[in-house]
């Protein structure tokens, strides 16, 4: 489900749609594991661009919080305005899972020139990384939750 980046990856459509995959566990009802199969097709989101994106996705909503918009950007509909993998366009929160290719000095480059748009555009801005999903989130779901309600 994840959008492909044409510049990076050489395709330009999904590998399968919601109701592609919708379709092929109905054509399968008896295969192995269609439960669980069914359960995560209601937990899809497009626009998550990895595991651990979705992993926050699902740490915030568990915790009672609203669903984040994905691949959020400062000025929607602008193909050139920075993007925070998901946040809350409404309360101006911005949230950012730094993985492990966030590491190469071009990435890191291109990751501050966002941060920066971000925070020039007053975002509270959030960056979080393994540490923060070895701990489940826990902390960083504290952290959003304080921002979306105590500002």
């Amino acid at each position: 489900m994840r959008q492909p980046r044409v510049g990076l990856e050489g395709r330009t459509q999904l590998w399968a749609t919601l109701s592609q995959l919708t379709a092929m566990l109905a054509r399968h009802p008896k295969l192995k594991g269609i439960v669980k199969a069914r359960q995560a097709l209601e937990l899809i989101r497009p626009g998550s661009d990895s595991a651990p994106e979705t992993f926050l996705r699902l740490a915030l909503t568990d915790a009672g919080l609203p669903e984040p918009e994905l691949q959020l950007k400062i000025m929607p509909g602008d193909p050139y305005s920075p993007a925070a993998d998901l946040g809350y366009r409404r309360q101006r929160v911005a949230i950012q899972y730094d993985g492990g290719h966030h590491r190469t000095r071009e990435q890191q480059s291109r990751d501050n020139r966002r941060d920066e748009s971000f925070n020039a555009a007053g975002w509270r801005y959030f960056k979080f990384n393994a540490d923060d999903l070895a701990d489940d989130f826990r902390g960083a779901v504290r952290r959003v939750r304080l921002s979306l309600h105590g500002r």
